[in-house]
């Protein structure tokens, strides 16, 4: 069972979680925004068992095997980096970085810290 982690709650994740539902091997775990009530209105909403008020708590979860990162564009580069070296299995939503300089960025980091890592299409 893949026990997913979502980084960002927007329309997007929302539309992810349905997705998900009909995958058997996987699972909504928990889900991370910028304030706690909106991570909880999340959760309760789509069934997380955990929600949490910072991106940094969802990724110190050593229950949250990957991570989907929904945030505005600027912030995907930062984020997988962060996600990649804790060690968690990484879809980001496209663009999966703004320019070349971040993408290369995160294929260094990803020579430290192998992990799955993908743009989501």
């Amino acid at each position: 069972m893949i026990r997913w982690g979502i980084i960002g709650a927007g329309k997007i994740a929302q539309r992810f979680v349905k997705s998900l539902a009909h995958e058997s091997n996987s699972e909504l775990y928990a889900v991370s925004c910028r304030t706690l009530a909106k991570a909880q209105q999340f959760a309760d909403t789509y069934h997380a068992l955990k929600a949490y008020g910072s991106y940094e708590e969802l990724l110190q979860d050593p229950n949250v095997d990957a991570v989907y990162i929904t945030l505005p564009h600027g912030y995907h580069y930062i984020w997988s980096i962060k996600a990649i070296k804790a060690g968690k299995a990484v879809l980001v939503e496209k663009p999966a970085g703004i320019n070349a300089f971040e993408i290369e960025g995160i294929m260094e980091v990803l020579k430290q810290h192998p992990v799955l890592w993908m743009e989501a299409m």
